[in-house]
C-alpha cells in the first residue's frame, strides 16, 4: 500500500529564472526505530526535486527483503514506514532505482542507497568491479545481485551498474557471497529468468573486500539498443600485427582481439615466458579498432598451444565463468603497422 500526503508542489523555477536541469538527488535521510508500536521503523528522505508517491513506490526495493511497508510523499520529502519486525543486528539498505524520475523526468542516474542498522554497528563491507557485455563494451543496464552463502530466493544485496559498467556493493556483512549480474532490460530491479541473461563471477563465493571483480555476459545475450557507431574509414585489406604480454596466475592463457565495427573475434594462445608472465602475438589482424582481452581456460589443452574461447559458466547448477581481464584502452591496427607493448594484467 502507499499514500500521498496532502499538499501541492510546483517543480518550476521562479518566473523569469533559468530552468533547473540538475539531476534528481537524495539530499538527506534519517531513520527512526520505534521501541513499541507500529511502524517498527520509519525512513525519512529529502530529495532535490518533488517526486510522486507512485514513482517512489515502483522504484523502491529493500535488501534484505521487506514486504510490509508503505510510503507517503509531500513535495520533496518522503516517509517510508516499515511495519514488519526487523531482524536484530542486521544492516538493511533502502535501494532506489537509478531510473526513478521526478515530475520533470529527471532521474537519479545512480542507484540511491540508504543504509541503516538494527544493531549498534553499520556493516561496511564492499565488493566492487565491472560488468561487460559479451562484446566487451560496458553494461550499464546490469543489475548486481549478491546472496549470502545460505542462498535464498531474494538477494541479500543488490545495486545497479554505472554508465561505465562499474558497480559497488556497499554495507555488506563480512563473509563470502554468490555474486552475478542480470541484464535488467525492463529496469525493475528483479531477475526475470524468462527474458534476461546473466553474467557470472569467476568464483562461486566472492569475499568481502574484493574490489576488482569482472563479469561478462554470455554470447547471444539480449541487450538494449545501442546507437550505431560511425563507420570506420575503408583501408586497404593489408593486415597489421599486434603483440604484448599479460600477467596472470595461470597455466594457460588465451588472448582475444575483438574488432569494433563488425564484432569479429580473433584468438591466439599466449606463450608462457616466465612464471606468471605470458606473451602473445597476432601476426595478421585486419585493420580496425579493437578491444583486447585475455582469459584463463578452465581445462588447458595439450601443450597449451590451442586458443580457447572464453566460457561464461552456468547459473543452474552454478558453474563459475572463466577468469578474464581487459586491456583498459582501445587498440588501433593499421595496415602494415606493428603495434606492440600492449601489456596488461588479469585482475585477481
Amino acid at each position: 500500500m502507499w499514500g500521498v500526503a496532502g499538499g501541492c508542489a510546483s517543480d518550476r523555477p521562479p518566473s523569469g529564472g533559468p530552468a533547473d536541469n540538475t539531476p534528481l538527488r537524495i539530499l538527506s535521510s534519517e531513520t527512526r526505530h520505534s521501541k513499541s508500536g507500529l511502524p517498527a521503523c520509519t525512513v525519512h528522505v529529502t530529495f532535490s526535486h518533488p517526486v510522486s508517491g507512485r514513482e517512489l513506490l515502483k522504484s523502491l526495493v529493500f535488501a534484505p527483503a521487506i514486504g510490509n511497508y508503505d510510503v507517503s510523499v509531500t513535495g520533496r520529502t518522503a516517509e517510508i514506514r516499515i511495519y514488519e519486525p526487523l531482524k536484530p543486528a542486521v544492516t538493511y539498505r533502502v535501494i532506489l532505482n537509478k531510473y526513478m524520475r521526478d515530475g520533470r523526468g529527471r532521474n537519479l542516474d545512480n542507484t540511491g542507497s540508504i543504509a541503516f542498522s538494527t544493531g549498534t554497528v553499520l556493516d561496511q563491507g564492499v565488493i566492487a568491479g565491472t560488468v561487460y557485455h559479451h562484446n566487451l563494451t560496458p553494461a550499464p543496464e546490469a543489475l548486481l545481485l549478491a546472496y549470502a552463502t545460505s542462498r535464498g530466493t531474494e538477494p541479500d544485496y543488490l545495486v545497479q551498474a554505472g554508465a561505465d559498467g562499474s558497480f559497488r556493493l556497499e554495507n555488506l556483512a563480512e563473509g563470502r557471497y554468490l555474486v552475478y549480474a542480470v541484464n535488467d532490460l525492463n529496469q525493475n530491479l528483479r531477475f526475470d529468468r524468462a527474458s534476461e541473461s546473466v553474467a557470472l563471477a569467476d568464483r562461486q563465493e566472492v569475499a568481502v573486500g574484493t574490489t576488482s571483480l569482472m563479469l561478462r555476459f554470455a554470447p547471444g545475450e539480449t541487450t538494449a539498443p545501442v546507437p550505431a557507431a560511425p563507420a570506420e574509414k575503408t583501408e586497404q585489406e593489408q593486415t597489421g600485427t599486434l603483440s604484448g604480454s599479460c600477467r596472470a596466475n595461470a597455466k594457460a592463457l588465451t588472448v582475444e582481439a575483438r574488432r569494433h565495427k563488425d564484432n569479429a573475434s580473433f584468438l591466439t594462445a599466449a606463450i608462457g615466458a616466465a612464471k606468471g608472465v605470458f606473451r602473445y602475438n597476432f601476426s595478421a589482424l585486419p585493420p580496425g579498432t579493437y578491444t583486447v582481452s585475455a582469459s584463463v581456460p578452465t581445462v588447458p589443452t595439450k601443450r597449451n598451444r590451442e586458443p580457447q574461447a572464453w566460457k561464461p559458466g552456468s547459473l543452474d547448477p552454478f558453474t563459475p565463468s572463466e577468469a578474464f581481464g581487459v586491456y583498459p584502452d582501445t587498440v588501433r591496427i593499421r595496415p602494415g603497422w606493428v603495434t606492440d607493448a600492449i601489456d596488461f594484467n588479469l585482475r585477481p
